[in-house]
């Protein structure tokens, strides 16, 4: 057999082994393309634009689906100030489903001018505009510990008053300045005893029984209540 035919197998074998695995690479890279995280689906918004959602999410698109943990984008939603909890889902085919759990907003928090949502644990969740109802809290953003004490406390408040809340004050540690619907004056309690609110209640229906509602009450010591009139009508009039 001569030189050139003895050697042409062991070439064609050597042709074969490396044809294998660049076939495989290419095709592992065609899959790879394929197989990206291309869309981007929440669920569950309601109170809050789901595009804050959604914005976080997009950080994934383009990503393959084998290399996008579901684990740390879940973890980037539950960094959203409103979502308190998140189920993240990527599928092979490109798809990252992301259902969510909101917060509940129960007050606004008014500092500096800003006003801001609060849920019944005390965190601040986004930034709204005038005109909600909610109870609005007025000076605890230096006092967060202070401000969730006074959340805790509003149902007790209002049942010891008998009316809603509509906004308090911080006047200093365990003093806050209350203001109940439908009633003018301010009432200084502290929260973490409503039940001096009982007290108060009685003492502002006597007074106005006989006298005009009294500008503040004042029932931050226990058993007592202060009362600070409304002026007079000036002289001669």
């Amino acid at each position: 057999m001569s030189g050139p035919v003895r050697h042409r197998r062991p070439f064609r074998k050597l042709v074969g082994r490396a044809v294998l695995p660049a076939v495989g690479l290419a095709l592992t890279a065609t899959l790879a393309a394929a197989l990206q995280v291309r869309e981007v689906r929440v669920s569950g918004s309601h109170r809050f634009p789901a595009r804050d959602v959604e914005g976080v999410l997009r950080s994934a698109l383009g990503t393959p689906t084998i290399a996008a943990r579901a684990g740390a984008l879940r973890a980037k939603v539950r960094a959203i100030p409103w979502v308190a909890d998140a189920a993240v889902r990527v599928s092979l085919d490109g798809v990252v489903t992301c259902s969510i759990v909101e917060r509940v907003p129960v007050a606004i928090a008014v500092d500096g001018g800003v006003r801001r949502l609060v849920d019944g644990a005390g965190h601040l969740l986004t930034t709204v505009d005038s005109g909600s109802s909610l109870l609005q809290l007025n000076g605890f953003a230096p006092y967060p510990e202070e401000r969730e004490t006074l959340l805790a406390a509003v149902a007790a408040l209002e049942r010891a008053w008998g009316g809603k809340l509509e906004w308090a004050d911080r006047i200093g540690p365990h003093d806050v300045g209350l203001h109940f619907a439908n009633v003018s004056p301010i009432v200084l309690a502290d929260p973490e005893r409503p039940e001096d609110l009982v007290g108060a209640r009685h003492v502002l229906a006597a007074w106005i029984a006989r006298q005009p509602v009294p500008l503040r009450l004042d029932a931050r010591i226990g058993g007592r209540v202060a009362v600070l009139p409304a002026p007079g009508p000036p002289e001669g009039g």
